[in-house]
């Protein structure tokens, strides 16, 4: 908690207490810190989760960044601006070297995520299948900074979906962190995404307690849809409302969260394969999905099924 706390809070904020009031004393250390500080902000805000402190903070930040570069740009015709010595000059040329590689890292990382990001008609589009709260992607996105699944040929495109707390966190602050019920997800309704026969599931494993993983066996239900096998896992024990071969409809009750199989903490994980294996149904290539013909990614925000911030 508190690596986070730095990282995501402290740095920023001295970051841009020195962009709104420090008086700069040359102007290319102004365009130091600025592009410096740009940088940073924009890999914290779309690389980092926010939910082990509050997703809530994520907006706050791009407010405090917005208004501290204004207030920068009002007040920069005040400074009067000298010359270089020595020992800022050797200062400013090692910032510089960290503000352009932070700025290059930047660079790379959208063009990595651009090129990646497959064509919407490529993907199957599924109903988001979760209702009745503010609900947050912690794992999803085309790069491995942003979904761990992406690197792996059947996972890819895999999303991992949280429900946050009224704080903004995915659980309770001061709630037991080994209780699945400190994680308001836990137990919420999950609806099919799409219309199918189901073709295989799983019940009867137990549920993790939270920060310990389980095996790799699963509570699951896996759907056919349009010749993909769309699959939705860690499903709490003994909520499964459908049996194999039944047929679902789009927004059907069908079980409910939990924290079986290879999981630390409750949340819900769908992804999509084309099947290769009849006898390994986690077998097969990774499909792209959309939902509702989004793309997510972490730290996407939906609320009542609805995309509402990214």
């Amino acid at each position: 908690m508190f690596f986070y706390f730095v990282k995501k809070l402290l740095i920023p904020l001295i970051l841009y207490w020195i962009m709104a009031y420090f008086p700069f004393k040359n102007r290319i250390s102004w365009y130091i810190h600025t592009l410096f500080t740009s940088a940073y902000t924009f890999m914290i805000l779309f690389i980092n989760d926010w939910t082990e402190i509050s997703y809530y903070l994520r907006p706050v930040c791009i407010v405090l960044f917005g208004c501290s570069l204004f207030r920068q740009m009002i007040t920069l015709r005040s400074f009067k601006f000298n010359g270089l010595n020595r020992r800022t000059r050797i200062f400013l040329s090692l910032y510089g070297l960290l503000a352009i590689y932070q700025v290059f890292i930047c660079i790379l990382f959208s063009i990595s995520y651009i090129t990646s990001t497959p064509k919407h008609e490529d993907a199957v589009d599924l109903a988001f299948p979760l209702k009745g709260g503010a609900y947050e992607v912690v794992n999803g996105g085309m790069s491995s900074s942003m979904n761990y699944h992406f690197s792996h040929r059947t996972l890819k495109y895999a999303v991992d979906i949280t429900k946050l707390t009224p704080l903004g966190s995915r659980k309770g602050i001061f709630d037991n962190p080994e209780s699945l019920k400190s994680y308001p997800i836990y137990n919420d309704s999950v609806y099919s995404p799409v219309e199918g026969r189901i073709i295989e599931v799983v019940d009867g494993v137990e549920d993790n307690v939270p920060n310990s993983l389980g095996r790799s066996t699963t509570n699951m239900i896996i759907i056919k849809h349009q010749g993909y096998n769309i699959l939705l896992l860690h499903l709490k024990k003994n909520s499964l409302l459908v049996k194999k071969n039944d047929f679902v409809k789009v927004g059907q009750e069908i079980a409910k969260v939990g924290n079986s199989g290879y999981s630390s903490e409750p949340h819900l994980h769908v992804h999509a394969i084309k099947h290769d294996n009849k006898r390994d149904y986690f077998n097969g290539t990774s499909v792209p999905i959309t939902f509702n013909g989004n793309y997510l990614k972490r730290n996407d925000l939906l609320f009542n099924q609805t995309l509402i911030f990214r």
